[in-house]
């Protein structure tokens, strides 16, 4: 009986001692993942893009004529809607600051066929025609990045270069063109697919304010020569990519 208590005790004092020995065993130590960096939009940028422009010109007589108006006693307004392509280039600098906000300037120059082709509503043998050929535009932005996401608001300078024509019963009155100022403002979203590369969709509004065109004389159609003034709008959506370079 004795020897059992001592085989048991034995056993005992065993077991404890294995789990004294696996209890200061150390647990192995794994490192906490380190968190993705975070997408810098501090930088300068040089880029393509194209898209698709809309737009609308008011032609208003200076003055009751007969011209635009049709013969009456007070200067009337027409009206011609314009669509087609632009296509272009796009620089800028942005910083990131305060953490996600994003404030950046740049500057773009699109070629553009945006055209036009209306009857006179009041004047039915007139046909007006109007072309922006290319605009640009000197604009500041802010916006707010979600990592690699940047979403923005622009607004600033633009120009655009215009050609204008009226057509009376098959005999052109003048062709005048004229480069002309005025402003734009806009909004997109911009996403940063790799470190240097970033891609964006993009709609602008422009407002080229009024100015006034001088079409020739043409004897027995316009005798002396008339003045119309002309305001123009156009509205863009364009897509493009971006090379961030510094």
């Amino acid at each position: 009986m004795k020897s059992h208590l001592l085989a048991g005790a034995s056993v005992a004092v065993i077991v404890a001692a294995g789990s004294a020995n696996s209890a200061d065993l150390a647990v192995p130590y794994k490192a906490p993942l380190a968190p993705a960096p975070q997408f810098s939009w501090t930088g300068c940028h040089i880029g393509t893009s194209g898209g698709l422009g809309a737009g609308h010109t008011q032609w208003t007589d200076t003055q009751p004529d007969g011209n635009i108006d049709g013969n009456t006693a007070s200067a009337r307004t027409a009206n011609t809607d314009m669509s087609g392509a632009v296509y272009g280039g796009q620089i800028g600098c942005d910083m990131q600051v305060n953490g996600n906000w994003v404030i950046g300037v740049g500057g773009m120059m699109s070629a553009a066929d945006v055209t036009g082709t209306n009857q006179d509503q009041f004047n039915n043998p007139w046909t007006l025609r109007d072309r922006i050929d290319w605009f640009g535009s000197a604009t500041g932005r802010i916006g707010w990045a979600v990592n690699s996401v940047l979403l923005y608001t622009k607004g600033g300078f633009a120009f655009a270069h215009n050609k204008f024509e009226i057509e009376n019963s098959g005999v052109t009155l003048g062709t005048p063109s004229s480069t002309r100022i005025g402003w734009t403002l806009g909004s997109g979203v911009e996403w940063a697919f790799a470190p240097s590369w970033s891609v964006f969709a993009e709609t602008n509004y422009y407002c080229f304010g009024n100015q006034t065109e001088t079409f020739n004389l043409v004897p027995g159609f316009i005798n002396p020569p008339t003045t119309i003034n002309t305001k123009q709008t156009l509205e863009t959506l364009t897509f493009g990519v971006n090379y961030k370079f510094f």
